[in-house]
Formats: structure tokens, sequence, C-alpha cells
């Protein structure tokens, strides 16, 4: 138990879990800052400068779970930083104390702040599978679920403070029995069976015969699906991590890699979003399908043998959301922005590059 350790080990725990809080804080608010003229660009809604009156980038589906992902994320962490950072060595302030509702709070903020990604995450897969429904109804089956699952274990029962009373001055960040430390791990399981589910879509879909391309046996849209797939297995790694310190991490380290598996999720999805609205991506594309016509039905865009493969500034995490964009030079589809997703035109006629009638 958590008495047994001496004080010295228990002072390093805390310190180390306390810059397992700040460091991802401070890589969000970096992200954040580095990419705050693409969401101006990209989200915020303007005036259009021909003087019609209408807006550019308005508010659809898609940016407002853009938007509440992104400040989700930034706003919500500050809290959780002032859990880490209140500490007293006044015996006489430990009866004013609000550690109890800022574990509360941060418990409830690790499990919400996993909406809107799940959101992303579910719209994106449901674009890539071209709007299946049974694809979506799973999704959606899976995603409540681990909701579900998440509140029922975490709701059911209390953490108990098992610091003695001289260490109790170390701050808010204190101990977890383990009873409750084996809630949070199978609660955050749940997110792990989801996080998994998107991952076996995105690579199913990435081997499905005939999305091959042509020079050096890959297509711009087998590399999308590829960079997307990498993502969905980074981020189901990190939370496996986070379990196991659930489950093995100690009254103190238990649930450690919270912070940083919420901070990586959420800049992971905003970077996805940033990137569907890229002008350079999308002119890339625009480019690459005017050379070579429209000749693939399987990946919509292959390339001239002769021709060097064009490089994008896009890191791999970003680049799957590109994969919408490389339908757009198919007459048959049009980009619905509501969703966001592509959608059938009413006057087509064709059953262009494998998508489904729904």
């Amino acid at each position: 138990m958590l008495d047994s350790l001496p004080e010295a080990t228990i002072r390093y725990q805390i310190a180390v879990s306390r810059y397992l809080v700040f460091s991802p804080f401070v890589v969000l608010v970096y992200d954040h800052l580095l990419t705050l003229d693409d969401e101006v660009a990209r989200y915020w809604p303007r005036r259009r400068r021909d003087g019609s009156g209408d807006q550019d980038n308005r508010l659809t589906f898609g940016s407002v779970l853009f938007f509440l992902n992104r400040y989700t994320a930034l706003l919500g962490t500050i809290p959780v930083l002032a859990e880490f950072l209140l500490s007293t060595d006044d015996p006489a302030k430990h009866s004013m104390c609000v550690c109890a509702a800022f574990t509360t709070y941060h418990g409830a903020f690790a499990l919400f702040s996993q909406i809107p990604v799940a959101l992303i995450l579910i719209t994106r897969t449901y674009a890539l599978y071209e709007q299946n429904k049974a694809v979506l109804a799973a999704m959606t089956f899976v995603c409540v679920g681990s909701i579900i699952n998440a509140l029922a274990f975490i709701l059911t029962g209390q953490p108990r403070d098992t610091l003695s009373a001289p260490l109790a001055a170390l701050g808010c960040p204190g101990a977890t029995p383990n009873d409750f430390a084996k809630r949070g791990a199978i609660a955050w399981s749940g997110l792990l069976v989801f996080d998994l589910m998107i991952f076996v879509l995105t690579v199913a879909k990435t081997l499905k015969p005939g999305l091959s391309g042509s020079r050096r046996g890959e297509s711009l849209f087998l590399v999308l699906l590829r960079d997307g797939a990498l993502y969905f297995a980074v981020l189901s790694l990190l939370n496996a991590i986070n379990i196991y310190s659930y489950a093995a991490g100690g009254p103190i380290m238990s649930g450690a890699g919270t912070t940083f598996t919420n901070v990586f999720s959420s800049v992971g999805a905003s970077r996805l979003m940033l990137n569907l609205r890229s002008p350079r991506l999308l002119n890339a594309v625009r480019r690459s399908g005017t050379r070579t016509g429209r000749a693939s039905t399987s990946t919509g865009l292959s390339r001239d043998p002769g021709e060097e493969e064009e490089e994008d500034d896009g890191q791999a995490l970003t680049r799957i959301s590109t994969i919408l964009e490389t339908r757009a030079e198919h007459d048959d589809y049009e980009w619905d922005a509501s969703l966001p997703v592509w959608a059938r035109r009413p006057d087509s006629r064709s059953d262009d590059i494998g998508m489904k009638r729904l």
C-alpha cells in the first residue's frame, strides 16, 4: 500500500505524474498556436470579398465537431493543471483543499473529452466506407457501449485518499486505491475496443483488392489509407499503455497517461480536420487528376510512369483526410460539407470508383 512506500518515492512519483500532465499541455498549446492561422482560414466564418454578403466556412456538423474537439481539449485541461499544482505545507489550510472536486472533474473530463474525437472518427470512417449504414451502426453501437461501460465502472465507486496526514500536503494528485484503479482500467478498455475497431476498419479498406497503384505499387489513395491506419494504431497503443498504468501503475501512477492520451487524440483529430480543407493538398490532387485523367476506377488517381511523386508537408497523421479529396475529380460525386462525406449527385447514372448506391 501507499503508506509503506518511502516518502522520497512518493514525492518522486507525484513529480513524474505532474510532468505527464504539464508536458502534453505544452504540446497542445504549441500545436494550437502553430495551426491557428489554418484554423482561421479554413474554419472561421467570414464574409466573401465579392460583396455578395454570403459567408465562407459556414458552420456545419463537421466544423462544430472541429471547434468542440479543439477548444474542449485546450480549455478543459486548465482545471487539471490546477489540480496538479495545488499544494500546501500549512496544516491549517488542509481543510480548504478542493482536491475532491478536482478529482471528480478530472475523471469526467477524461471521459467526455473523447466524445468529440469519437464522433470525428465515426464520420470519417463512415465517409471512407461510402456511407455504409451497417458500418455506421456498428461504430455507433461500440462507441455508445464504451461510454456506458466507462460510466458504469466510474460511478459505482469513489476514490479514497490513502495518504497519511503529513504526505497529504503534497497536493491533489493523491493515491488511488487498488479497487478503483482496476475500475479505471476496465472503463478505458471500452474506449480501446472502439479505437481498435476504427483501426481494423481502416486497415481492411487499405487491404481491399484493387487499391494497388501504378508506379512503385502505391497510389495516393493507398498511402493515405496507410497513414490513417498508422494514426489509429498509435492511438490504440497509447490507450493500451494508459490502461496498463491503471492496472499496474500503483496508487500514485495509476492513470498517469490519461492526459497524454487525451491530448494526442485531440491534436491528431484536429490535424485531420484541418488537412481536410487544405488548399495545397486539394490542388495537388487536382493536378494529379488532370495529368492522369479519370482512368482509374479503383483508386481514383494514378501517376504516369515517368513522373516524380509529389511531396506535401502534411504529417502522416494528417494526410488521411485527403482521401476524401481524391474523389473530387469524379463528376458523379459531390462533397457534402454538412457531414462531411461524399454523396452521389442526384443526376448521376454511373457507378464509378466502386461507390455503392445507398
